[in-house]
């Protein structure tokens, strides 16, 4: 496995674990996955979480990346299921293990029980060319299947992990199928770390910015790669002496 393809896991596993966590990572966490990168490119990485609705340390407020059109659809959601009587841990667990015996009341019962989680997992992939209404839509779908594959798990704790799993996986799905860039973004992502990296590196050997042209062949990249990282994270002119004209050399 290269080194990007093994950045581009590490990115996707971090996104998943940020879904499953209510749209959120811990610092602890990010350093534990990538731990010799340094401020530059920690920063870069937590700003590409927060583009995909992902904060550090808290969950984004929803002013943050909702659009107000995303907002009126989650609130149509949600008020919609006002109706609908929530339940608690202790509850659902009797649900999943009535369910698992063959009662379709408690199957109903759960499925309803997990509408709101289909919703607000909706709203972490929002902005990523799917309308929010379709990603709900996909995703009730998905729950519908997931309780149907009850007897999948080993233990009614692992319900709530395998219903996020599916939802995710299949909003996941959708916005790959409407959207190509949304797959290659973390190409992109993980290009750009690579030409921090380099240019830092020669930054530390030389006690100077290096050229761009200096930068491509230490580092084996073309003009294109350290100029699209440069329109990308500015904050990469701190290692890279850019001309003043920002035009490609």
């Amino acid at each position: 496995m290269t080194a990007e393809e093994k950045f581009i896991e590490k990115i996707t596993e971090l996104k998943d674990i940020a879904m499953i966590q209510g749209g959120m990572l811990t610092q602890d966490q990010v350093d534990e996955a990538f731990p010799d990168i340094n401020d530059v490119q920690k920063k870069v990485l937590i700003d590409y979480f927060k583009d995909n609705n992902i904060g550090i340390g808290s969950p984004l407020k929803d002013e943050e990346f909702l659009t107000e059109k995303d907002s009126r659809t989650i609130k149509m959601y949600m008020e919609d299921l006002e109706v609908i009587e929530e339940i608690d841990d202790s509850m659902k667990r009797v649900l999943i293990m009535n369910a698992l015996n063959g009662d379709k009341t408690a199957r109903e019962r759960l499925i309803n029980s997990y509408l709101r989680t289909v919703v607000d997992t909706a709203k972490l992939y929002s902005n990523q060319g799917v309308e929010t209404g379709d990603l709900i839509g996909e995703g009730n779908i998905a729950l519908i299947t997931a309780i149907s594959m009850l007897e999948c798990i080993e233990d009614p704790s692992d319900c709530d992990e395998m219903v996020m799993r599916m939802v995710m996986n299949t909003m996941d799905e959708l916005i790959n199928a409407e959207n190509s860039e949304y797959e290659s973004d973390r190409k992109v992502m993980a290009m750009i770390m690579k030409v921090l990296g380099k240019a830092k590196e020669l930054y530390e050997t030389f006690g100077q910015k290096c050229s761009v042209q200096e930068l491509a062949d230490a580092g084996n990249f073309t003009f294109n790669d350290i100029y699209s990282a440069i329109s990308l994270a500015p904050d990469c002119k701190e290692y890279i002496d850019v001309p003043e004209d920002g035009g490609e050399e």
